[in-house]
């Protein structure tokens, strides 16, 4: 057995003698900021991965119908950011 093996062979016996740390439920994030794209239920707050960004931006993408309130900045859920960069990928960038 080589150096590697024996590490993970020990990390698994000390995981499993610590008794239930894996086993334990994770709640659900409840967060307090929603995605201000319509038909999108999830969090945009800034600990789950939520962005805010420009409104003009966002409308680019999903249009004035899209988006649930105009704001000057609008918050964003990661999915629906994720979203937003791959539809403005092949774009070039503002500022030039």
């Amino acid at each position: 057995m080589g150096f590697k093996s024996r590490a993970r062979k020990r990390r698994g016996d000390a995981s499993s003698s610590q008794g239930s740390g894996s086993n334990e439920e994770k709640n659900e994030y409840e967060g307090t900021l929603r995605c201000d794209i319509k038909g999108c239920e999830n969090w945009a707050d800034k600990a789950v991965g939520g962005r805010k960004m420009a409104y003009d931006r966002a409308v680019d993408v999903w249009g004035s119908s899209g988006v649930s309130r105009k704001v000057r900045k609008i918050s964003l859920c990661k999915p629906c950011y994720r979203t937003w960069k791959k539809e403005k990928k092949g774009e070039p960038k503002e500022w030039e």
